[in-house]
């Protein structure tokens, strides 16, 4: 028995296989592969760069595979347009199909009842009580993912627009946003926010100069990371409201809430302002070992402390 967890995501995609006894027996990496963003043809070819040399590796032998994507449950029939690609073009019958979100979850409660939010290039929330499941915001970056990288990325852009026409005073969010993207005209400004080439991503690195701004204290980018960490709350509490949940366990991932300070702390603040005694921590397990901890509950309910003792060693390995 092998189990292979995927993680898609909107600028790269992980996969794993691990064994029954858990061992990890191969490991793959490629780009984003969400339908709705990218398309068809991208999403097959990045697939198929993560899952090829995994692939080989489980000819003959009973695999029960979980696939964690972005966009899955935002369109009609997402589970059975993706799995007809996958079986079309990889001769996979996936066990399990769910929104990348669900892995994050599981990597974050094992499987128990508590509720997560996922903050990268985009947001979305997920949570699980009893055989009750709910999701809030992962509208999508025309509509939603409020506090998301690729939000306040564009929070941003629209800052900096305001600073250079001067309906906003001018300050060294500007400077930084011009230095960081190479940037010497306002023709070159709107050429960045308009050309067609994965903007969503390129959007989304715009946050990490918004850090940089916010670490020189200036207030215009502290006030937009305030607003995202204010937003990524605002879905959780929707989630624990809708849930019922009591002195709830809320877990993150993704690299707003992990690496940005300003944005996390505003997260909790608004958490605890919101809601009594919530448990507020980082998942222990990269999201794709979530996907394993899925499988692996397909097969047998409960999973034995020596399998997430295992886990922990893979976990260590993958994300150094």
């Amino acid at each position: 028995m092998l189990f292979l967890g995927i993680d898609g995501g909107g600028t790269k995609t992980k996969a794993v296989l691990v064994s029954e006894d858990g061992k990890l027996l191969g490991l793959g990496l490629s780009g984003p592969t969400n339908l709705l963003e990218n398309g068809e043809k991208l999403f097959i070819e990045n697939l198929k760069k993560c899952l090829s040399g995994l692939l080989k590796k489980v000819k003959n032998k009973e695999v029960i595979s979980c696939f964690g994507l972005p966009a899955i449950g935002e369109f009609k029939d997402s589970e059975k347009v993706v799995s007809k690609i996958l079986e079309t073009n990889f001769n996979i019958r996936p066990r399990i199909i769910v929104n990348d979100v669900v892995i994050g979850w599981a990597a974050g409660t094992l499987g128990k009842d508590g509720i997560h939010i996922v903050a990268g290039t985009g947001a979305i929330v997920f949570g699980k009580k009893g055989d009750k499941t709910i999701r809030v915001t992962g509208w999508g970056s025309l509509i939603g993912d409020e506090g998301s990288a690729y939000h306040i990325g564009l929070e941003t852009l629209r800052e900096v627009s305001k600073q250079l026409d001067g309906r906003s005073r001018k300050t060294v969010l500007t400077e930084i946003v011009f230095n960081g993207l190479n940037l010497k005209t306002h023709y070159d400004f709107i050429d960045f926010v308009y050309s067609a080439d994965d903007r969503r991503k390129k959007i989304a690195f715009v946050a990490q100069l918004t850090y940089e701004a916010a670490l020189q204290n200036d207030f215009k980018a502290l006030k937009i990371l305030k607003n995202a960490g204010k937003e990524l709350g605002l879905s959780i509490y929707a989630g624990v409201k809708k849930l019922g949940l009591i002195n709830p366990l809320i877990t993150y991932n993704g690299s707003v809430l992990e690496k940005n300070l300003f944005v996390r702390k505003a997260f909790e603040e608004y958490l605890n302002k919101k809601i009594l005694n919530p448990i507020i921590k980082q998942v222990e397990f990269d999201p794709v070992l979530g996907a394993i901890v899925l499988a692996y509950k397909e097969k047998y309910k409960e999973i034995p402390e020596d399998f997430i003792l295992k886990l922990k060693k893979i976990n260590n390995y993958i994300i150094n």
